[in-house]
């Protein structure tokens, strides 16, 4: 019969502890990567929505943040100059309380815009922008978002007729 000896096999229970802390750590690694990637992607992407009171209720902190900022335009402030002929200026105040004459207002800036047909007075504004250090709210390309309730009636019922 062949001869056989009998060694003490520790090092296989070493080698199966080092690759369970192996694993550990790059478990705790990648979990820190993904609440780092989770919590930097919130933090950039997030946009505040305020009413025109609200805005100036938190000026000092909204300062040069970008935001949404929602009111009813005053129809009197509108101006759109042409500068040049690549150069627009578009200009309105709005507020949260038309009735009320005593309201804050936010004055508004939108550079290289084309006028839309449906800022007028009394129409809904949403502007996506920033406010700058002097108080003029200055928008963002593309971010005049406006709706106008006296655009669209309601059509009369008696003149509907669902069955032809």
């Amino acid at each position: 019969m062949a001869d056989t000896t009998w060694t003490n096999q520790g090092d296989v229970l070493t080698g199966a502890k080092n690759n369970r802390l192996k694993f550990i750590v790059g478990g705790v690694v990648l979990f820190a990567a993904i609440i780092f990637l989770v919590v930097n992607a919130m933090s950039g992407n997030t946009q505040l929505y305020k009413t025109v009171e609200e805005f100036y209720a938190d000026q000092s902190r909204l300062t040069g943040r970008d935001l949404r900022v929602a009111g009813w335009v005053v129809g009197d402030t509108v101006q759109f100059t042409q500068i040049d002929a690549t150069t627009t200026r578009l200009e309105f105040d709005i507020v949260d309380d038309l009735n009320n004459p005593n309201a804050p207002r936010l004055h508004v800036v939108a550079m290289n815009e084309p006028k839309p047909d449906l800022l007028q007075d009394q129409a809904q504004a949403l502007v996506e922008g920033s406010a700058g250090e002097d108080g003029i709210f200055h928008a963002n390309p593309g971010g005049l978002l406006l709706k106008c309730p006296t655009r669209y009636e309601e059509m009369d019922p008696a003149l509907h007729n669902p069955n032809p």
